[in-house]
């Protein structure tokens, strides 16, 4: 399981992030998260809230609608059933027809101050147009006066009185005109009320002005921009605020499908979506079962989502004051917990280059406070043993060193190199006398009086010495060159004892030795402001410059190369991990090597330990 985990863990990419970049997410990730839930939770309670309550008020507008036209419906009716009931009027249309024409006139005239002297007052103080039409009078065509009283024929054929039902003593006709103003029509049925027979008589009708009614429905409209209609129960427009669209039928206009795909088994209010004239609308609708008359308001969607929008802006500006705060948070939390880190880590890369005096400084009292604690008292162990070893390896280096002079008694090294000399000139053997001078030189300046650094002229005569006794060794096979220098650089310049002879001896052995033929080693010595370059060529077999520079860093190659890499080590002891040895192809003749020793230009040197006692003899 644990390695499971693992495994998942590696593989998550926020571990490819900083630990403050992962304390950022999951501080975000924490707040943001429950934030957003919430928010999304009570947004969408609140929709559904506002929604189901912005429904029930369009549904108690258009409940009220419904309530205020059937009480302008029964006004008419009762104005209707008084002016049905007024003795005056009862007797006229239940007495016989008259016979002659002045009967004729009296009664036309009797109904006609009737109905201009009988108000029809709705409940908004908006007065009808009462009209009476008379069954079998066609004398009225003949002598009507009256704006008020016709003969039944003028409208028997009709579509709006053929539709009336035969049993039926009030009804409300619809949408019609009158007197180039649109009305509503309302119908009675009237009857000989004063005749024993109770006979069929003729028709009393009111029209009430529509403009009476527009001023309602925009008075219960939901919004500024909603608009409501009435159809009657033909489908035709008999209410509405634009009079412009008075008449139409709701079977022409394109939402009529959704309207009667929203209409169920039974009436009620209802609702669907649909796009007017570029607008996203919200039409609603109810069915008025007494009359089959139907009430539509279309309103806005932008509108209606008012709130909802208005709640949704003041959700989006908490989200984004949390997310602002949270980041906040985050960024201070995540700097609060990184920087310590951060500064540990900034000590440990001084440490990891051998700078062991960097001391964290931390003033707070918690876990960091602990670790930095122990962690500057490794730091001053591992500074102490490092001192320690330094101090214990360089004085083992020096008693080595000692050793080795001590077993070399110079006085009588020289000395005997000496006799040899003499017996050599007095034989008259100049070579060995040339050789023994050679040698003898080559050990004076090794010796060097104990001293570790010597200057460079020294140095470059400890290798001509060795290389005369090597040219004694291999004449037909070696030639050397020690190409002139600056004076002054071979006077002033200070370099590594023994730093340039094994490099010497490496060449000839590794490559002029090898190879077939006489081969050339040649030493230049280049030097700039700060820089001293000392390189050796030669043009033997030649070996990888690369594997030689791996073998100088390889720790693990210690007894392989011991002599350039004894000589590595000291210059680098010296002088710092900058200088040292380094190996390339021979670029001037082709074959072979060159190696350069790096040296900075130092000019004083002060060293202990000397040995008085050692003398260059020669």
């Amino acid at each position: 399981m644990r390695k499971l985990y693992d495994t998942l863990s590696r593989t998550l990419f926020l571990y490819n992030f900083s630990i403050r970049s992962r304390l950022i997410l999951y501080f975000l990730f924490l707040v943001l998260l429950p934030t957003t839930i919430i928010s999304i939770t009570i947004y969408k309670k609140s929709t559904d809230i506002i929604t189901r309550n912005m429904n029930t008020s369009i549904e108690n507008n258009l409940n009220l609608i419904q309530d205020h036209l059937a009480q302008r419906f029964e006004s008419a009716d009762n104005a209707m059933i008084s002016l049905y009931l007024n003795n005056e009027f009862a007797d006229v249309i239940s007495s016989n027809r008259p016979t002659d024409s002045t009967g004729i006139i009296n009664e036309l005239t009797a109904l006609n101050k009737i109905l201009e002297n009988f108000p029809v007052n709705g409940t908004t103080g908006g007065k009808g147009v009462p009209m009476l039409y008379m069954l079998n009078r066609p004398e009225y065509t003949q002598y009507n006066f009256s704006r008020r009283v016709y003969n039944m024929d003028l409208i028997s054929l009709k579509p709006w009185y053929l539709g009336i039902p035969a049993r039926s003593n009030f009804t409300v006709v619809g949408l019609s005109s009158l007197n180039s103003q649109f009305t509503l029509k309302f119908a009675k049925r009237l009857f000989g009320i004063r005749h024993a027979q109770l006979p069929y008589v003729g028709l009393l009708t009111v029209d009430i002005p529509v403009a009476e009614l527009s001023p309602l429905l925009d008075h219960y409209k939901p919004t500024p921009g909603s608009r409501i209609y009435v159809a009657d129960q033909t489908g035709t427009l008999a209410i509405s605020p634009d009079d412009t669209l008075l008449g139409q039928n709701l079977s022409t206009q394109d939402y009529y499908s959704g309207m009667l795909g929203s209409i169920p088994a039974s009436p009620g209010f209802h609702s669907f979506r649909h796009t007017l004239q570029g607008e996203p609308m919200l039409v609603y609708f109810k069915q008025v079962e007494a009359t089959g008359w139907t009430i539509l308001s279309f309103s806005p969607v932008r509108e209606l989502n008012g709130e909802l929008a208005s709640f949704q802006r003041v959700m989006y500006l908490v989200l984004a004051v949390c997310m602002l705060v949270s980041l906040l948070m985050a960024l201070l939390l995540s700097e609060n917990i990184s920087a310590p880190i951060r500064k540990f880590i900034q000590s440990m890369s001084h440490a990891e280059s051998g700078n062991f005096n960097i001391i964290i400084r931390y003033k707070r009292k918690d876990e960091f406070a602990y670790l930095f604690s122990r962690y500057n008292k490794l730091l001053l162990q591992i500074k102490a043993l490092i001192d320690k070893l330094y101090v214990t390896e360089l004085r083992k280096k020096e008693a080595e060193l000692q050793t080795l002079q001590a077993q070399i008694n110079p006085h009588f090294l020289y000395n005997t190199l000496d006799s040899i000399n003499w017996i050599a000139i007095h034989h008259e053997i100049p070579e060995i006398s040339q050789m023994v001078t050679s040698l003898s030189d080559f050990f004076r300046y090794s010796l060097s009086k104990g001293k570790n650094i010597i200057p460079l002229k020294d140095e470059l005569r400890q290798v001509e010495s060795y290389l005369q006794i090597q040219h004694f060794r291999f004449r037909d096979k070696l030639e050397y060159e020690l190409e002139e220098a600056d004076p002054a650089v071979l006077e002033q310049c200070l370099v590594v004892k023994l730093s340039l002879q094994p490099l010497v001896e490496n060449a000839i052995i590794h490559g002029i030795q090898k190879r077939r033929g006489k081969g050339r080693i040649r030493i230049r010595v280049e030097s700039s402001a700060e820089l001293l370059c000392i390189s050796v060529f030669d043009d033997g077999l030649g070996d990888d410059p690369g594997r030689l520079n791996a073998l100088l860093t390889d720790k693990d190659q210690q007894h392989t190369a011991y002599g350039i890499r004894n000589v590595q080590m000291r210059i680098q002891q010296f002088f710092g991990e900058g200088y040292g040895i380094r190996y390339y192809a021979n670029p001037e003749d082709g074959r072979g090597l060159l190696a350069v020793l790096r040296f900075p230009v130092v000019t004083t040197w002060e060293e202990a330990g000397t040995d008085a006692d050692d003398d260059y003899r020669g």
